[in-house]
């Protein structure tokens, strides 16, 4: 009886000690996995990085030309406004593209996956936030550039084509009413191919891959957790 005893002891010794080398096992397997997956997710990411600091470039330059625009324009009302207002939207443009390389650059690669969602959640927010005010604005704002641009062949469009922004402020507000109500059908049932043609489109390439990504490493860490365990003891 004492030897039976002994005998189902070491049994449990043995199967807890191959527990714990099969749970070393899948942690390291886990690990290996993830490394391996976000060197992806950083690779998928980086045209992003780049396209934000060529973003910032762009926007810094609008803002260079509009300040030159409305500084010697100062007496020309029109054409100050139109100065002022790329101002501001230049300053918009970098803002968004530094904020958005500020995230993307203080993302802890080494955080557990619940973190990393939470990151890119944050960055993914505030690049389609920005990016729509961005795209939204271009329908109106696209008109004083174009005052700015031929301003600098000494040509006066407010003057010289007055019907152009009449035509551009009604198509600006046309192109508005169509989104807004490409936004309100996407909601409604059966139309979630438009829903997911909009979320793709607002959200980018980079970001939707680094998502898929990241979901690959939460799946295999499931199924590493749902692992069966060893026998009752």
């Amino acid at each position: 009886m004492t030897d039976t005893l002994m005998d189902i002891d070491d049994l449990k010794v043995a199967w807890q000690r191959l527990d714990s080398k099969l749970d070393r096992q899948n942690a390291l397997a886990f690990e290996h996995f993830k490394d391996g997956r976000v060197r992806t997710m950083r690779a998928r990411l980086r045209p992003l990085l780049f396209g934000q600091l060529a973003q910032c470039v762009i926007g810094a330059g609008l803002v260079v030309f509009a300040v030159r625009t409305w500084l010697t324009h100062w007496d020309h009302v029109p054409l100050r406004t139109a100065g002022l207002v790329m101002h501001a939207y230049g300053v918009l443009v970098v803002i968004a593209g530094a904020r958005t390389v500020h995230l993307l650059r203080q993302i802890d690669y080494a955080a557990p996956v619940v973190g990393l969602q939470r990151q890119l959640g944050e960055l993914r927010a505030w690049y389609v936030r920005t990016g729509t005010a961005i795209g939204l604005a271009w329908w109106f704002v696209w008109m004083p550039f174009m005052m700015m641009l031929v301003a600098l062949a000494g040509v006066d469009m407010w003057t010289r084509a007055p019907g152009v922004f009449s035509l551009g402020t009604a198509i600006g507000l046309a192109g508005l009413l169509v989104m807004w109500g490409l936004q309100r059908w996407a909601r409604r049932p059966g139309w979630a191919w438009l829903r997911a043609s909009n979320e793709s489109a607002m959200t980018g390439a980079s970001l939707r891959r680094a998502a898929a990504v990241l979901e690959e490493i939460r799946r295999f860490e499931v199924d590493a957790d749902d692992e069966p365990a060893g026998p009752v003891r």
